[in-house]
């Protein structure tokens, strides 16, 4: 499985580790549009994108604006709402046909007590969220449209480029009107 590639990377986990996250693990498959977090709805799941990708949706005075995407090898979950045990302040959406690996929230974080190599894994993890979250900020506050939207194409996956262009134009914190002209630059 995927997720054990991504987690040998972050420490060598023995059988005994392997086996106890599979007793957790819940493979379950998300159609186009299908919500795998409800805005108000407590953080009871942490995924691992095995396929597809997903779209993190805020409301924003009655618009929909596109935050963040997890793509394939990715986790998925509301960090900040589990980590403050308040319900989620936005909603996570699939792209299109994806497949998550399923862990429940309160048994992740008493393996997280447990034992140091699960702490190890949960740090990690949550390292990697907050420089992802750091560069996203930086990328919003300091970089050109232009830039933003060349860092786009150099990271996301294909299926993710082809995503209507107002989710993307919302993910980059511009127009439509403003991402396709840079679009159109960019083919000059």
């Amino acid at each position: 499985m995927e997720l054990f590639n991504v987690l040998d990377n972050i420490i060598s986990l023995d059988k005994a580790h392997k086996d106890q996250i599979s007793e957790l693990v819940e493979v379950k498959n998300y159609k186009k549009n299908e919500k795998f977090l409800l805005k108000g709805d407590p953080c009871s799941v942490i995924g691992f994108v095995i396929k597809g990708s997903f779209r993190y949706i805020m409301d924003i005075d009655g618009n929909d604006r596109a935050f963040d995407f997890s793509v394939e090898n990715e986790f998925i979950s509301d960090y900040y709402g589990m980590l403050k045990s308040q319900p989620a302040s936005f909603e996570i959406i699939a792209n299109h046909a994806s497949v998550v690996a399923c862990l429940p929230t309160e048994k992740v974080l008493k393996l997280f007590d447990q034992d140091m190599t699960y702490q190890k894994i949960g740090r990690t993890i949550a390292e990697t969220e907050f420089c992802r979250h750091h560069e996203r900020l930086t990328s919003l506050m300091y970089h050109s449209p232009q830039r933003r939207y060349l860092d786009l194409l150099s990271t996301m996956p294909e299926s993710v480029l082809k995503l209507p262009q107002h989710l993307l134009a919302n993910y980059l914190g511009i127009t439509k009107e403003t991402l396709s002209r840079i679009r159109s630059r960019k083919l000059q």
